[in-house]
């Protein structure tokens, strides 16, 4: 009489610390340790019938007390590391997982028959992970097999290629207990001040041997220079998301930020990229420094995304700095404007119709002429210079992009309703909104005109 209990880990990895270890110990646990389990399959139970009170739970789990054994699959010891998120500080943390093969599940098998446990397969079925949140896993009953892992006496010695591991378990010579701390959370345990939660014992088992996490050398690896980002993408939020119409005054606000950030980190500096100027505060010319674009991409005339775009890329210190940027405000009793990094990289790396590919394709944000209409002439003879036809037709030749087969005003009044200009800057004189076609697709973006770089003559996929 056996009941065995089929673990197969989804993401062919189990990420769990021992108890009693800190994560960046590097310790692991393997097998899942019977503690971990039986505290797994209470809480599905406990989910799968939520009447159930602690007293049936507990002698529904008494089968379940006594130590398992297993039948492990050939695993190894892998590890990551990454620095955690913060503006004070960003602590190394050490990942140490096991890594299983595609298919090679893990077997617990206890001395229980499973008509002692009803409604096992239900409980098996509402546990999604085991262990820290990565080790997605399905859990289902399955049929006993030869085990390889068992409980030992230390003392008898154990075969080759086997080492011994100690797990903790529940204590069956003290139920109560065992059944009350497993349903304490870890918080509760440790605010008991107990070097290991009530009703619990370590048990030794010989297991297989983990194919060593290797270490990396020196010669293995190469250099790989990767393409510098050229794009920085923030998602938008706010207590009341900005108007688009205000998209100038965010990508301002926006800009002043990102330079801000890039002197404070770097000793007062100035980055041309970042700013649009040279040492000596002169325009770039080229368009080839930032571009600022506040967009609405669900079609509710509110600002919900915020893309820098700078055809030139960006650099570490660059990253660094837009990376600082988030929160702006508008004043004037606004809301603040929270930015959200959704990360750097290449055009072709983010999905939003800014960067899409289409032969239409439609004004979002106004577009300014950059020099005024000219009349020529009187009469019949009467002509008219740098229309703002032309000088739409014209900036699309500076950005290397194809000469449209059409071009269509788009009639309305809306175009004015945008904020055209920037702080302490005089206000242009027309705006218009255009359609335009190309006899064959073209890859975005597609941002013309005055202010370009502040978020005005942008233009989107029809």
């Amino acid at each position: 009489m056996t009941l065995a209990i089929k673990l197969t880990f989804l993401a062919y990895g189990f990420h769990a610390t021992p108890w009693g270890h800190h994560v960046n110990e590097g310790a692991v646990e393997w097998p899942p340790s019977p503690w971990r389990l039986v505290r797994a399959i209470a809480a599905g139970r406990a989910r799968s019938e939520p009447s159930l009170d602690h007293a049936a739970l507990a002698d529904w789990l008494q089968p379940l007390l006594q130590a398992p054994t297993y039948r492990l699959p050939r695993a190894a010891a892998a590890h990551s590391r990454h620095f955690m998120p913060g503006k004070e500080s960003r602590d190394l943390v050490l990942d140490t997982f096991v890594v299983v093969g595609r298919g090679h599940p893990v077997v617990a098998m206890w001395p229980a028959d499973e008509e002692e446990l009803p409604g096992l397969a239900e409980a098996l079925e509402l546990i999604p992970y085991l262990g820290r949140s990565q080790s997605w896993v399905a859990v289902e009953v399955t049929e006993p097999c030869e085990p390889n892992t068992v409980p030992v006496d230390a003392a008898s010695g154990i075969g080759e290629g086997l080492e011994l591991v100690r797990l903790l378990a529940p204590d069956p010579a003290n139920a109560s207990d065992a059944v009350h701390g497993l349903l304490l959370t870890t918080s509760e345990v440790r605010g008991l001040r107990l070097p290991a939660p009530p009703g619990s014992r370590w048990v030794e088992y010989a297991r297989p041997a983990l194919i060593p996490d290797p270490l990396p050398r020196a010669r293995r690896y190469r250099p790989v220079l990767a393409p510098s980002p050229t794009v920085a993408r923030f998602l938008v939020d706010s207590p009341a998301l900005p108007p688009l119409t205000d998209a100038v005054l965010i990508a301002d606000l926006a800009r002043r930020a990102a330079m801000a950030w890039f002197g404070r980190l770097h000793g007062g500096g100035a980055s041309p990229t970042l700013s649009g100027k040279d040492e000596r505060g002169r325009p770039l010319q080229g368009h080839r420094h930032a571009f600022y674009l506040a967009t609405d991409e669900d079609g509710d005339r509110r600002i919900d995304h915020l893309t820098i775009f700078a055809p030139a890329g960006l650099s570490r210190a660059e990253e660094e700095a837009i990376a600082n940027v988030r929160v702006l405000q508008p004043g004037r009793g606004r809301p603040p404007v929270n930015l959200v990094l959704a990360g750097f990289g290449r055009t072709e790396a983010f999905r939003t119709p800014l960067f899409g590919a289409a032969t239409v394709w439609r004004s979002h944000t106004p577009f300014i002429p950059v020099r005024h209409p000219k009349i020529r002439g009187a009469g019949t003879e009467k002509r008219v210079l740098d229309s703002p036809i032309d000088q739409l037709i014209l900036e699309l030749q500076r950005r290397g992009l194809p000469r449209p087969s059409r071009v269509r005003y788009l009639r309305g009044a809306r175009w004015l309703e945008f904020r055209l200009h920037r702080p302490r800057q005089e206000p242009p004189g027309a705006a218009h909104g255009f359609e335009i076609e190309f006899d064959r697709e073209v890859q975005g973006p597609i941002v013309l005109g005055r202010s370009s770089h502040f978020g005005l003559g942008v233009f989107l996929p029809a």
